[in-house]
């Protein structure tokens, strides 16, 4: 596939070029750079209003062109480097312990395994059908990423750089076949990125290789790593940006200030969160970074700071302007909806109630029951309201963890309380030889910084477990790290792996909405031997027949513009329109972006699931209901 040629060439050029980097940077640097050409390409012809599958072919074209030009450069020098790069990857791999190479196949074997699960099944989580996958429907009939009309407002102000992949992945190969692998090469590269800390703390080859292993099974990673969804992405960035804010600290040169800037850039446009996630690391980096410049009275260090910061800037100019023009804020477009995440009031007793509820969402089987009823009672003898809408998203009725196995409430269980005991180590025996371990110290001092803001800025949600990722992905190192502190911590360690093993192995077959196996106990009534289209409603099968009977109606008449009274769930009826352009338009808007000029001329059809009309009056034309035995949607046909 084009994409991924360059990709692969752009791997090649780091690598012929930049002989002193080892191979794991280099893959690191190629991810950040090919994620900036997305970014470059997607906004470009978007602003020219040309983001189609003729103008993606060019660009993706002349950019593969342009790096097989250059790798085709100096050619026999550039054969005798990737020969030499390639032995040496042999080389040590081949000088791998049996039981290390054991741990990589068995990380090899995990990754395949979600891999297939995500390309058996369409993109079905809900937060996919309703806007992740929707929003990149609109822009492919818009031929722009430029702002819409939407009853859906997530469509516009959240962060779009994991669709842009989507995007160009599913335009480029005229389906969404390999959508969810998205997540997963992010998952991928994050261990890279985990390997790459680790080797920064001198932990030792065969715990740095089991890390990995550790990382991949945290259950609600798995889970997710087969969706369309986005905290793994961002999980990715924001680490990456912590290990560059090291490199960067030790090695103040313009390049590892020119890829920490990509970094963060690129994690803003990943995600809200990312802002919680990264603020830590660069407070902390910053303070170190004025006590560097105040000690070595280099200036130098100012203009590269400024550089990191242009970077991001530019990298989120785009989608910051898109936002502003709507309602003068660029993070949102509704002063409404960006309220509803956040605490209304925060003192020390609700920060400590934040605290517990969101452990709490983490401590299923065997200990669901016992850690519910504790955490209930705390509130109890503080006197605090535990349901409190203060705290709580929408006054929801806090509850702990759920023996699920859907990725937006599955409990890391195993991983947590292994983090809390290899945290408690590093804390007690880290000051003993506060010297030695400082910096261990410090990656604890900016994970407990993480979790404090996210406390103390979130309200707790039910499905919060999701967005704990990054932290549990970067925690993976504290467990690692204690071994450095504790040495006897490592049978700990080791005898947890057939646990976390087992638990892989649980979830990968009982997955909620992608099951291998169906089970009443713990997943939706699909299996595999379903129609792709059917995978699509694993979360409601309930309108499973009304969107199929719909979707059959828009391919018979095949209208080029459609309406849309929507308040969720668009992708379905559109998954299959990537090599046939619909342009999709809300109308009867109500909220704030209504006030968006859009085309509204020549609709044919308007689908709704808004009260089910015998017909619909629109800018004085009239639009018969085609499905009036529905219950859920139906499709108005112009008379």
């Amino acid at each position: 596939m084009l994409i991924y040629a360059a990709c692969g060439l752009l791997l090649l050029i780091l690598i012929r070029y930049n002989t002193v980097d080892n191979i794991r940077e280099s893959i690191l640097k190629t991810a950040l750079l090919f994620s900036t050409f997305i970014v470059f390409i997607t906004e470009f012809l978007s602003y020219f209003k040309s983001l189609n599958l003729i103008s993606l072919k060019i660009g993706w074209g002349i950019l593969t062109l342009l790096l097989f030009c250059l790798l085709f450069k100096n050619r026999k020098e550039t054969w005798r480097i990737l020969i030499q790069k390639g032995n040496s990857i042999i080389k040590a791999f081949r000088v791998l312990y049996f039981y290390e190479k054991l741990v990589l196949l068995l990380i090899s074997v995990c990754t395949l395994l979600i891999f297939y699960q995500g390309i058996i099944y369409p993109p079905n989580n809900w937060d996919s059908l309703t806007y992740h996958m929707s929003r990149i429907m609109f822009w492919i009939g818009n031929e722009s990423i430029s702002h819409f009309p939407t009853h859906i407002l997530r469509h516009l102000y959240q962060p779009p750089f994991a669709e842009y992949f989507i995007l160009n992945l599913n335009l480029l190969s005229g389906n969404d076949l390999f959508s969810n692998s998205v997540q997963l090469q992010f998952l991928v590269l994050t261990l890279f990125s985990i390997y790459s800390i680790l080797s920064y703390y001198n932990v030792g080859r065969f715990y740095k290789i089991l890390a990995l292993l550790f990382a991949v099974t945290i259950p609600s990673v798995e889970l997710q790593a087969s969706t369309t969804k986005n905290d793994i992405v961002c999980a990715f960035f924001v680490i990456t940006a912590l290990f560059y804010c090291l490199k960067t600290f030790h090695n103040s040169n313009y390049k590892n200030f020119i890829f920490l800037g990509l970094s963060v850039g690129l994690a803003m446009l990943t995600k809200g969160t990312s802002y919680v996630f990264l603020a830590p690391i660069l407070l902390v980096f910053a303070v170190f970074i004025l006590h560097k410049l105040y000690k070595t009275k280099n200036v130098t260090l100012l203009p590269k700071s400024v550089l990191c910061m242009v970077l991001v800037i530019v990298l989120n100019v785009g989608h910051f302007t898109r936002n502003y023009a709507i309602d003068h804020n660029i993070l949102n477009i509704d002063k409404a909806e960006g309220k509803m995440y956040s605490n209304d009031e925060m003192d020390r007793y609700l920060f400590f109630s934040n605290f517990l509820k969101n452990v709490g969402l983490h401590c299923g089987y065997p200990i669901t029951e016992e850690a519910d009823q504790y955490i209930k009672d705390v509130h109890y003898d503080f006197e605090i309201f535990i349901d409190s809408p203060l705290t709580n998203y929408f006054s929801m009725p806090y509850h702990g963890a759920e023996d699920s196995t859907h990725e937006d409430l599955v409990s890391n269980t195993a991983h947590i309380l292994l983090i809390a005991l290899a945290s408690a180590i590093i804390l007690l025996f880290g000051f003993f030889r506060f010297r030695k371990n400082r910096s261990i110290l410090l990656l604890l001092l900016v994970i407990i910084l993480q979790i404090a803001l996210f406390i103390g800025y979130l309200k707790w949600q039910p499905w919060h477990t999701r967005l704990h990722i990054p932290i549990f992905l970067l925690s993976t190192c504290l467990i690692f790290l204690a071994i450095n502190v504790c040495k006897y911590f490592k049978w700990i360690v080791i005898l947890y792996t057939p646990v976390i093993l087992f638990s892989f192995w649980f979830y990968f077959i009982n997955n909620s909405l992608r099951p291998i196996i169906s089970s009443e106990d713990f997943t939706k009534a699909i299996n595999l031997n379903d129609t792709r289209y059917k995978k699509y409603f694993s979360n409601r099968l309930q309108v499973y027949p009304e969107y199929q009977q719909i979707a059959t109606l828009l391919k018979e008449n095949n209208p080029k513009k459609v309406g849309l009274i929507l308040s969720d769930w668009e992708y379905p009826l559109f998954a299959d329109s990537y090599n046939v352009k619909k342009e999709l338009r809300a109308i009867n808007v109500t909220n704030i972006t209504n006030k968006i000029i859009q085309d509204t001329d020549n609709i044919t059809i308007i689908v709704s699931d808004k009260d089910k009309k015998e017909y619909i009056q629109y800018q004085g034309k009239k639009y018969v209901n085609q499905t009036m035995d529905n219950t859920f949607i139906w499709l108005y046909k112009l008379q």
